[in-house]
């Protein structure tokens, strides 16, 4: 997992270069996810023929999970739970085309490797032991409270909130089988986040957001990149793919049913939706 790590830190290095050398510029919002997984995929690839072998898939799929619209996503779902489907439905929408984007540009970097040669072999990875696999999710918690600009005071809490998605993924997985249970995974999420928010000046985002970037690469799995890669076989590539999208509406609906347990207090008591200008990657 060593080389997996160190190339999948240079492909998050150009996804962050891109994304906030882009930040001012909404125009160029979605092509920056396109670009960002584009370039990051080339460079996953071309190690290849650089470094001892290692799983190029695994590293790029650790490399661009900064890039997954966590933020819109969850907003997205907090409104529709609201009733203001004017405004959390086009949210959605625009979460969805930034999945879209982040997958053409896997797919555009896959299908110009091939012009060059085969694929790289896709090796097994070795999984880390238990506790170590727990302190890495916490150290990668702390370094996210830093991309989000979080707080001194948030950042117990954000890596509570990556700890907690972990938790619950895991846990759903060892209960229900491999693919887990995203929505229950997100509506426990969902409650803790909600739950965090009634208390005074503080937002359910500071423990939801961090979470979903754990949950949505956690069950969606590498699977979908081998697929967008074109290294899979046709029919199993289809399946994966849509295996995707369920992924996506079921923590979209763990969040939904969050908010029937646990109602957002401070956008009751003032009887209004989140804005739409609130958050935007």
């Amino acid at each position: 997992a060593g080389w997996e790590m160190f190339v999948a830190f240079f492909v998050g290095l150009i996804a962050g270069l891109i994304h906030f050398g882009t930040l001012n510029s909404h125009r160029a919002d979605l092509q920056k996810s396109f670009l960002a997984a584009f370039l990051g995929a080339l460079v996953a690839l071309g190690l290849t023929l650089l470094l001892p072998p290692f799983n190029a898939v695994r590293a790029l799929f650790g490399g661009v999970t900064l890039l997954v619209p966590a933020m819109v996503v969850t907003l997205g779902s907090l409104e529709l739970a609201l009733g203001a489907v004017e405004a959390g439905l086009p949210r959605l929408m625009y979460g969805l085309l930034r999945f879209l984007m982040l997958g053409v540009g896997i797919a555009a970097a896959g299908t110009l490797w091939r012009f060059g040669g085969p694929l790289p072999p896709h090796f097994e990875p070795h999984a880390l032991p238990p506790l170590l696999t727990f302190f890495v999710v916490a150290v990668g918690g702390g370094a996210l409270s830093v991309c989000m600009s979080g707080r001194p005071r948030d950042v117990a809490w954000i890596v509570g909130g990556v700890l907690l998605a972990y938790g619950a993924q895991v846990l759903t997985k060892m209960l229900l089988g491999d693919r887990g249970s995203p929505l229950l995974s997100a509506f426990v999420l969902g409650v803790a986040g909600l739950l965090y928010g009634r208390g005074r000046d503080r937002m359910p985002m500071t423990v939801i957001m961090p979470g979903m970037l754990q949950l949505t690469p956690g069950f969606i799995g590498t699977e979908a990149i081998v697929a967008l890669l074109g290294a899979g076989t046709a029919g199993a590539e289809d399946a994966r793919l849509f295996n995707v999208l369920l992924v996506a509406l079921q923590l979209v609906l763990g969040l939904v049913l969050a908010t029937v347990v646990v109602p957002p207090r401070g956008l009751v008591d003032r009887g209004a939706p989140v804005p739409p200008s609130a958050g935007g990657a």
